[in-house]
């Protein structure tokens, strides 16, 4: 008894030890990440900081000449920033432009690495997994690595369309509906990437006969459209205009300044690294639509899980959107933690290993940006097959 005992707190001790040296390495290192990415990298804060710039003015952010102004006079240069976003979304990031550019940029990353910590520990309560201690820090250096490190980088707004996803799911279980639907509608800042998630858990929750949520989102989304309206009458303008979308396919240095194309994380421009045939992507790429489309609908109709309505609709959106960057991948840390939890059910952990595996290498040796749709493919891969083994089996209500 007392041996059993002396291996009982010696496997404790190391227990506590595993766990401590594993939250350290995770806050060290996603610290190390973010200083590294304010220092050595950083892009499209330029952009949001010279558009509130813009507004505060009185000016109107969608005309990149006002834009591309501001930039040349506080970076040094003009760049390929312009805005694209909600004109809302440029309010809300109008306080920073109050202040000095570096000091914003340095706050943005703060806010940035907060909310992506709080929205891994409510991912983690939200599903009930991983088990508390070393295997859910580990889990949180794995998503830092292939989701956050990309997002930081390029300063981008992936982490705040995760987080606000967690949110609409806890909202969801603990039926607070205002709050639902308004993350609801703030997670629009994106629409390329959260139009489709946002539809599908409108109609699923129509469907449900629970138009709160709805109803609230719509409310917000016509408020702030309204409100911002009148702040800048004319923000319309510039959309009209010739040439208007042409940083989304070029790389610009100011306004008709083309210097080069641009290449996205999306199914056509991967295919094109392939060498396929422009009509052969463009086929392939209007069948999958097709496919991803129908089976959005189908699962709208026949799911009584929101857990499999969000999944499948966020794995649908990055598979078929046409528009998309790595540091957009963020909000696929739900399938890639909803799919480990399943897949922790089955008998053989060998396959989601695997997986799991390659999709972490991709961030090692893609060159193209375009290669990180492996990352897409390998997730689309791990859901369906922790699903699949897990199918006959009684699933945790967390996972529903």
């Amino acid at each position: 008894m007392e041996k059993m005992a002396n291996r009982d707190d010696s496997m404790g001790r190391r227990e506590k030890l595993a766990n401590f040296a594993a939250i350290c390495l995770w806050i060290i290192t996603s610290l190390t990440m973010a200083v590294i990415a304010y220092f050595v990298h950083g892009q499209d804060f330029r952009g949001y900081y010279a558009a509130a710039r813009v507004l505060l003015g009185g000016g109107n952010p969608y005309d990149y000449s006002q834009v591309a102004a501001v930039l040349l006079d506080v970076t040094g240069r003009a760049g390929n920033n312009p805005f694209y976003y909600p004109l809302w979304f440029g309010w809300f990031v109008a306080p920073l432009a109050w202040i000095p550019f570096q000091l914003a940029r340095a706050l943005w990353m703060l806010f940035n690495w907060t909310v992506w910590s709080i929205g891994l520990v409510r991912l983690q309560q939200l599903l009930g997994w991983p088990p508390k201690g070393w295997r859910n820090w580990l889990m949180n250096l794995l998503a830092t690595f292939v989701f956050a490190w990309m997002t930081w980088k390029f300063e981008q707004t992936g982490i705040l369309l995760f987080a606000m996803m967690v949110e609409i799911l806890f909202a969801y279980r603990k039926q607070h509906w205002n709050r639902m639907g308004v993350y609801l509608a703030l997670s629009l800042i994106k629409p390329n990437i959260m139009l489709l998630p946002v539809a599908t858990l409108a109609a699923w929750l129509i469907r449900q006969k629970n138009w709160r949520p709805v109803l609230v989102m719509l409310v917000i989304l016509m408020g702030l459209i309204l409100v911002t309206t009148l702040m800048t009458p004319d923000w319309y303008q510039p959309i009209f205009r010739a040439n208007f979308g042409q940083g989304l396919t070029n790389v610009l240095d100011g306004p008709n300044q083309v210097t080069g194309t641009r290449l996205n994380t999306t199914l056509l421009d991967w295919m094109k690294i392939l060498l396929v045939s422009r009509d052969l992507r463009n086929l392939l790429y209007a069948v999958l639509v097709l496919i991803g489309l129908l089976i959005v609908a189908l699962t709208v109709s026949k799911s009584q899980s929101i857990m499999q309505v969000t999944i499948i609709s966020v794995l649908i959106t990055f598979a078929i959107t046409p528009y998309a960057l790595q540091y957009d991948f963020p909000p696929l840390t739900i399938v890639l933690f909803w799919s480990t939890a399943l897949a922790n059910y089955a008998a053989s952990k060998k396959i989601p290993l695997l997986i799991i595996s390659s999709i972490a290498s991709v961030l090692i040796w893609e060159r193209p940006i375009s290669e990180g749709y492996w990352i897409v493919i390998g997730l689309c891969g791990l859901a369906i097959w922790s699903w699949q083994v897990n199918k006959n089996k009684e699933i945790p209500q967390n996972l529903l």
